[in-house]
């Protein structure tokens, strides 16, 4: 009688430990699902503005006869270059893995434990991204390329107003790439290590604002 207790306290404990883990997998999923779009919005948004601006003002800057404007063109050019290349060589992910552990979860044969582990990891990862965007790092980095596009223009083409001009602009771009950048996964991190589970779309306020790119053009729709 007692072996036969142990056994079902056994298989008792293997069934909530299973339920436990499915949780936290499906906690996970949801999260990702509900960044999904801010993910993909920012990445494929910011890239395509940047790519755009690179290519339009490269193009510009061997056609235009006035100096000032080719060499204005030809400096918009490498920092368009340089910020579409970062967003290629480290992108933001959240949407990707949303729809890799939504395959996996489906796909059958696959441990529960992989699942979970591969879950745990995605997260880990795509929160670590959030917040490199939000870090001083990147901040003083775009800061600092736009600080010398700035003086090539104000000491290499000899013109400080323009100079200026040119910082000014290319920081406040760079800032507001860092303002629209999504922070879900870094607050799901949070959640998901305190043991909330519960923290779903209550706590989620509805996406207001849309990013969408048209060549150089960047249009932000807000809906009040």
């Amino acid at each position: 009688m007692r072996t036969f207790l142990i056994a079902i306290g056994c298989f008792l404990a293997g069934f909530s430990h299973a339920d436990e883990s499915q949780q936290r997998i499906d906690f996970i999923q949801n999260q990702f699902e509900e960044n999904a779009d801010h993910s993909k919005t920012w990445q494929w948004g910011w890239f395509s503005f940047l790519a755009g601006t690179s290519l339009v003002q490269g193009i510009g800057a061997n056609v235009v006869d006035d100096d000032k404007l080719q060499y204005d063109m030809s400096v918009g050019a490498v920092t368009g270059f340089l910020g579409a290349a970062d967003l290629i060589m480290n992108p933001m992910l959240s949407h990707n893995y949303s729809q890799q552990l939504n395959q996996m979860n489906s796909a059958p044969g696959i441990e529960q434990n992989a699942k979970l582990q591969q879950a745990e990891s995605w997260l880990a990862k795509a929160a670590a991204r959030e917040a490199q965007e939000k870090s001083w790092v990147t901040h003083t980095l775009s800061t600092l390329v736009n600080g010398l596009a700035g003086l090539a223009v104000a000491y290499d083409d000899k013109r400080p107003v323009d100079g200026w001009l040119t910082f000014a602009t290319g920081v406040a771009v760079a800032q507001y790439k860092i303002y629209t950048s999504p922070t879900h996964m870094m607050e799901a991190q949070q959640a998901y290590l305190s043991g909330n589970f519960e923290y779903q779309a209550a706590k989620i306020e509805p996406k207001r604002w849309h990013i969408a790119a048209a060549g150089p053009n960047l249009m932000v729709n807000w809906k009040f």
